[in-house]
């Protein structure tokens, strides 16, 4: 499985488990504050998790951009790569 897929599994999950979203309706264009109806607080919680299953650091001016889950998955994915 190549890792962008791996990643976008690891959001979904966490973005399930912190937002309780059905992990069906958690779509790759879905926007985090419109559709899935997240916070800050919420993005926070969804960051430190996958700084932590990672081993990675997420710059806050990065996060301010993160706007689609699509987003997060790609920052994770050139943290990695």
């Amino acid at each position: 499985m190549e890792v962008f897929t791996m990643v976008f599994e690891k959001v979904k999950h966490t973005i399930m488990d912190i937002l309780g979203i059905p992990k069906d309706e958690i779509l790759l264009e879905s926007h985090l504050y419109d559709e899935l109806d997240a916070d800050s607080l919420d993005l926070s919680q969804i960051i430190l998790e996958l700084e932590n299953t990672y081993k990675i650091e997420i710059e806050n001016e990065d996060i301010a951009n993160f706007e689609t889950v699509e987003d997060i998955v790609k920052h994770v994915e050139s943290k990695l790569s």
